[in-house]
């Protein structure tokens, strides 16, 4: 683990310490509205959890960055253009809003494959909602 992984890690870390700090001692309120998690903070607790937590974030968009520098991508054109092998990838998915599935895929087999099991996994999810 290089210091563009380290870094991020430890201020993604000490943003949840003091985010906890502050909900312990009452200077930070969580809750839920629909789906939506939301947190509510005055405190120095919050706003230093939430400052490391941006930074955080920024350090890791910063480090992934780095590792596709322009001279890494001119070595792996020179070696796909090398190989000369076709490869071919098949995939999908599926975005549910609320109920209502959309289905994706590069092909229909995949597609309808992804359809039967979202309806089976709703049909799951409204049988165990139930009880």
């Amino acid at each position: 683990m290089n210091r563009h992984h380290l870094l991020p890690l430890v201020f993604f870390i000490s943003g949840i310490v003091f985010l906890s700090l502050g909900i312990l001692t009452k200077e930070m309120e969580i809750g839920v509205v629909l789906i939506f998690p939301f947190m509510i903070g005055s405190g120095i607790y919050a706003l230093l959890g939430f400052i490391s937590i941006f930074i955080a974030t920024m350090l890791f968009m910063i480090g992934f960055a780095s590792k596709f520098s322009s001279d890494d991508l001119n070595v792996r054109k020179k070696d796909i253009h090398q190989t000369n092998k076709k490869t071919s990838v098949k995939g999908g998915g599926v975005i549910l809003i609320g109920p209502i599935p959309i289905v994706f895929g590069t092909n229909w087999k995949i597609a309808l494959m992804l359809l039967i099991l979202t309806m089976i996994a709703i049909t799951v999810f409204f049988i165990f909602k139930q009880f």
